[in-house]
């Protein structure tokens, strides 16, 4: 007799046996990849082993050169958001990086336009994944309540199960307590801590349970049906938007790299003169000290620019220099005159 049974499927892995994975979103410039590299610093001297997802609208990294340096997998996802156009891409991350490092805990930083119910979906759907917790970071000298036409702020204030208020040395208890008005206008469950320049305890921000587990069912059913109607439209061959939100929201980022070297206080008088539209400057240049020229990371939030010491192991062989806003490709010839101005 011929025994036709067929092999029994592998047990699906329980909670215990997959790796847990942390989304980390916020607006552009809320401090995200600074409250992280302190976090992966702390997890480090623990013996945790770390990897770290990086997400970034534009074609360059800046980021994933700077953290490089702290000896753990990095990997970052460019040009794209990992909430629509690259969800692809970010599921065969995570594949790779369980399959081959076997991490102790994954954490992802979303870029700062992604839409974090779309990234829970991937990782609630991921057979080697865990969600451990959806930590959204609030920049709180620059955070003015979410505006009502911006569905993906407001889903990253809803859809949340801890809020971190960033740069709180930087303003007074009664501006805290006027962003925790802002903040429950559209959560009114989600915990509040602080990370004091830019530091926060582990305890406080893995392991977390649902802070509104029936409000978060209720958003990822409907981001499940955008997702599925998105698809449908797709196998009818109905033409629609295949480029995700970025440029719906008409967000455009551009590169300069430049060998040159600045002076400091130039750089940053020059850089914050630039149109509110370009809201977000990042990266590393040379620049000018005593003892002769240096890179130093480049932090522009807002028209705030902040220049700062790079880390110990750090190299490049030459600046590098993000812009992000709204409209901003014919902005590039001022940035790169505002540099020239810089020198």
């Amino acid at each position: 007799m011929t025994d036709t049974a067929s092999t029994p499927p592998a047990p699906t892995p329980t909670n215990s046996a997959k790796v847990p994975a942390t989304l980390f979103s916020g607006f552009l410039g809320s401090g995200k990849t600074t409250i992280i590299g302190n976090l992966i610093d702390d997890l480090q001297s623990q013996g945790v082993q770390i990897a770290y997802i990086k997400n970034e609208v534009g074609t360059d990294t800046v980021d994933e050169d700077i953290v490089r340096g702290k000896n753990i997998l990095t990997k970052e996802l460019l040009n794209g958001c990992i909430c629509c156009t690259l969800v692809g891409n970010f599921h065969a991350a995570l594949t790779e990086i369980v399959e081959t490092i076997h991490p102790d805990r994954i954490i992802i930083e979303a870029s700062g336009v992604s839409d974090p119910t779309a990234i829970a979906l991937t990782l609630n759907a991921h057979p080697l994944i865990y969600r451990d917790g959806i930590i959204t970071i609030i920049d709180v000298v620059n955070y003015n309540g979410v505006p009502v036409f911006d569905k993906v702020a407001q889903r990253q204030a809803e859809f949340t199960d801890l809020i971190i208020f960033n740069k709180v040395e930087q303003v007074s208890e009664d501006r805290k307590r006027q962003v925790v008005g802002y903040v429950r206008e559209v959560n009114t469950k989600a915990p509040i801590v602080e990370a004091p320049h830019g530091h926060i305890h582990p305890s406080l921000v893995f392991g977390l349970f649902p802070s509104d587990i029936e409000g978060q069912t209720k958003m990822l059913e409907l981001k499940k049906r955008e997702v599925e109607e998105h698809q449908r439209l797709h196998q009818a061959g109905i033409t629609h938007d295949e480029h995700g939100h970025l440029e719906e929201d008409h967000i455009q980022t551009f590169t300069i790299e430049t060998d040159a070297a600045f002076d400091s206080e130039r750089l940053v008088n020059e850089l914050a003169r630039l149109p509110q539209q370009l809201f977000r400057v990042k990266g590393f240049l040379n620049v000018k000290t005593a003892e002769g020229s240096k890179m130093m990371i480049v932090n522009g939030v807002n028209q705030q620019i902040a220049l700062t010491d790079v880390p110990p192991n750090f190299k490049a062989e030459s600046g590098k220099l993000v812009c992000i806003g709204f409209l901003i490709d014919e902005l590039k010839p001022l940035v790169e005159e505002a540099l020239v101005k810089a020198k």
